[in-house]
């Protein structure tokens, strides 16, 4: 491509960037929502089209099979839970920590499959690497990783805003470099600049509603983005003040549903619990978390999290603050003044719309440069066709779009690491370049 069509596409990414980030300002969630649902399946088919005939960017030729089998299970552990099907495959995934375990051994394996072309030496490295990461994300060590920024950006910031955002950012700037674009860079200036325009420097208005549709599709029946929201300001302590109450504890557990909990798990009845309230009331200032139960299947989450257990207390989060995280799923109503009308929830989700919408956007407006639609009839064809298939599931019922896309949104992500690594690697490269001979094109070295 000669430069000045480059150009031409770097500066209309930068308006690009300028209107996704309108979008996000007047309506962050329902821009997020709607790209995700709509303009995602098409990314994740068109990408991985991409990646096949480039093999991946792996030194071996099925290197690729480590991660799409890291999907294939990840996906199913998915689909068991989301649909009752196996069921004691997903139990087995969360007790093992295998969703975590499994993420982690993927992202390192790219580095091998990347860098090392020797199958012996990978084969033997892979065996290493999967002991370490087994033994870092055990079960034994939940205690410390929760509280590890490390851990928490590997295992649910990589899959989400540093794939969109950071990994996005550096195949920009690695493209820069390499062409040695001016204008590429300046792209690289708006891409940093814009967001922080639109998440710090904009007004924020926490009293602008948002849609209905916006609100069930973010939650989407508990397994929608509510949660990833919620974890994101709980870990970096974005939330201030107290959302939970003792006498939200009373509350929740002397509702009719707790009874049937109750006739499951032997909890505390809620005749018991009467006598119990004057001891709760005096824990001081925020409630406390003393036992994480299973799930009664009338509940439509993950866990439910009561004071007591029939045991008495328990030491778990005796006298500690409760982890804003744990109350996914039960709390909507409680939490929804956070997620969609504080400033920081705001602020945040105009940020993940930016994020989001953009990376989509700048993937289908380097058309020319990556090439992405040179492939077979048939193929494109079969690709279009499963957009529209998904296009009008997640029309239909935005949740069940979410578990039956859940394979390819997620593999899309695996399967671009080696990428990832490749980008990494070729901007320190023509830095050192650019450094020893200065900002020329590579013609007139």
């Amino acid at each position: 491509m000669n430069a000045l069509r480059e150009d031409k596409i770097n500066y209309a990414n930068i308006g690009l960037m300028l209107i996704t980030a309108v979008l996000a300002y007047f309506y962050p969630f329902e821009t997020f929502l709607l790209a995700y649902a709509y303009l995602g399946p098409l990314h994740y088919l068109t990408e991985i089209s991409w990646l096949h005939d480039r093999n991946y960017y792996a030194k071996g030729k099925y290197d690729f099979i480590v991660l799409l089998l890291v999907g294939i299970l990840l996906s199913y552990a998915a689909f068991a839970k989301d649909f009752g099907v196996s069921v004691e495959v997903y139990d087995y995934f969360v007790k093992m920590n295998l969703f975590d375990k499994l993420l982690v051994f993927a992202l390192f394996s790219a580095v091998l499959f990347a860098l090392v072309k020797n199958l012996i030496v990978k084969i033997v490295a892979i065996l290493f690497l999967y002991v370490f990461v087994s033994g870092w994300l055990s079960p034994d060590n939940a205690t410390s990783n929760a509280e590890s920024t490390t851990v928490f950006a590997l295992t649910s910031l990589v899959p989400t805003l540093i794939h969109v955002y950071v990994f996005t950012g550096l195949f920009m700037l690695f493209g820069s470099l390499k062409t040695r674009s001016v204008s590429g860079m300046w792209q690289m200036v708006g891409f940093v600049t814009v967001p922080l325009l639109l998440v710090f420097a904009l007004p924020v208005d926490p009293k602008v509603p948002i849609s209905e549709f916006g609100k069930n599709a973010h939650y989407a029946k508990g397994d929608g983005f509510y949660a990833t929201n919620i974890s994101i300001m709980d870990h970096f302590n974005l939330i201030n003040d107290p959302v939970y109450t003792n006498a939200d504890f009373v509350s929740f557990v002397k509702k009719k549903d707790f009874k049937d909990a109750n006739a499951q798990y032997n909890f505390i009845t809620k005749e018991n619990l009467n006598g119990l309230v004057d001891s709760l009331s005096k824990i001081p200032n925020k409630a406390y978390l003393i036992k994480k139960q299973p799930l009664n299947p009338n509940f439509q989450v993950d866990n439910i999290l009561l004071l007591f257990s029939k045991e008495g207390m328990l030491d778990e989060y005796q006298m500690k603050p409760i982890p804003a995280k744990l109350f996914t799923g039960f709390s909507l109503e409680k939490y929804a003044s956070i997620v969609y009308n504080s400033t920081i929830g705001i602020m945040l989700m105009r940020f993940i719309a930016f994020a989001y919408l953009y990376h989509y956007l700048n993937w289908f407006s380097k058309t020319e440069v990556i090439r992405w639609h040179q492939v077979p009839k048939l193929r494109f064809a079969a690709v279009i066709l499963l957009w529209v298939v998904a296009s009008v599931f997640y029309a239909y019922d935005y949740s069940l779009g979410l578990s039956l896309l859940f394979f390819l949104s997620f593999s899309h992500v695996l399967l671009e690491f080696p990428l990832n690594i490749i980008s990494i690697v070729g901007i320190g490269k023509e830095s050192m370049a650019i450094m020893k001979n200065g900002f020329k094109a590579p013609s007139a070295e």
